[in-house]
């Protein structure tokens, strides 16, 4: 393989892989990226097993071939070089020549036929596999689908051993509508959007570092609507010259519906700037390991507040509109802060509380689709 290709180019596509190169170097070659030429492009690829990545640059051939090389290493060494272009050239047993500007560099590659296949559309299930599969086929305005992701990524368990919480469910509750969910058994994030003409067979759970990646791709510039699809045991979605496929999670999401309260005693409305705010403030002096900050309701207030023997106590009041009785409630902050933090910017926020020790739930006048319910903690 011989060929030249725009440096800035070439950057911001190795950029876009570093997020799904294995980090762990237990198989060496999933810490590689394939290089190939492809008609008058430069293809890329990368993949963990679980989710992969294809994206295609212009550049020009003088002979044709394919490499992989360390994406991490290659990376970095296109990132520091100067000159606006960088030519690529491999030589025996392996060895790849790069040259830009005028610095010179050799790195080692690995048989590209080992090169492991990614997840692909041609791997569909068969026979009953077949029958059941969760089949989707969504297109929606790719701002849309970016703010689903926000609101309810930041809940995804991260414990691999609770593998069906490791992932978004995404699903159909009615025709033409799209709601996904994630919780990791502590919290729950719910958001629903319009999707004209969508219908989903079954449901389907996309792991987060999938989703992940899909988030990036659309952050970057291209069509304003994108298409996500589901089909069989994978998803991928296509935008511009780059795509990323993905394995779906395995196993059944637990019954969200359950966990989401019919009603709250309490609804107090409050500003979600003032709110943030002061659980930020309050979760100075929190518990370094439980992050605790407690909520107490009284007549026309709502007081946040945090104590730790060893550093001191913080405490903030709010003016709200409360009539019950005064009662306090304890939740995690850092589970406060990160739904408050997809709510827009100077709107309301609603609280929904019980008592101490009945699930919160989160909501704004702002959004009515997003429902974000947290379990209490004892303090």
């Amino acid at each position: 393989m011989e060929l030249v290709i725009e440096r800035a180019a070439l950057q911001d596509s190795l950029a876009m892989v570093q997020g799904i190169v294995e980090r762990r170097n237990t198989v060496p070659i999933l810490g590689h990226v394939l290089l190939e030429p492809n008609g008058a492009n430069l293809k890329l690829a990368a993949t963990d097993l679980e989710v992969g990545i294809r994206t295609e640059v212009p550049c020009r051939i003088d002979k044709k071939g394919s490499v992989t090389l360390n994406a991490r290493k290659l990376f970095e060494i296109v990132r520091e070089a100067e000159g606006g272009e960088v030519s690529l050239k491999s030589l025996d047993n392996d060895w790849v020549e790069l040259r830009c500007g005028r610095a010179r560099f050799k790195m080692m590659g690995l048989d590209p036929r080992s090169f492991p296949a990614m997840p692909s559309q041609s791997a569909k299930p068969q026979g009953d596999a077949a029958r059941k599969a969760v089949k989707g086929d969504l297109t929606i305005a790719t701002r849309v689908l970016a703010g689903m992701i926000d609101k309810t990524i930041f809940a995804v368990s991260p414990d691999e051993a609770r593998y069906n919480l490791g992932g978004v469910l995404i699903e159909s509750p009615s025709k033409g509508a799209v709601r996904m969910v994630a919780t990791d058994g502590h919290r729950l994030s719910m958001i629903e959007r319009e999707a004209a003409e969508f219908t989903m067979q079954g449901s389907a759970i996309i792991p987060r570092k999938g989703l992940a990646e899909l988030r990036k791709l659309l952050d970057q510039e291209g069509d304003e609507q994108v298409r996500l699809m589901v089909d069989g045991q994978l998803a991928w979605l296509k935008r511009g010259a780059t795509e990323v496929s993905m394995r779906l999670v395995e196993g059944e999401f637990p019954d969200y519906r359950g966990v989401i309260p019919k009603q709250s005693k309490y609804t107090i409305t409050v500003g979600r700037d003032a709110l943030l705010n002061s659980i930020k403030r309050a979760a100075i002096f929190s518990n370094e390991r439980y992050r605790g900050v407690k909520l107490t309701m009284a007549p026309g207030s709502l007081t946040v507040s945090s104590t730790s023997p060893e550093m001191g106590e913080a405490s903030e009041t709010i003016d709200v509109d409360f009539k019950g009785e005064e009662f306090s409630i304890g939740f995690n902050a850092t589970y406060m802060t990160e739904a408050l933090g997809v709510i827009p910017p100077e709107s309301e926020a609603h609280l929904g509380l019980s008592d101490d020790v009945s699930p919160g739930v989160i909501g704004t006048p702002a959004d009515t689709q997003f429902t974000y319910v947290v379990m209490p903690m004892r303090l």
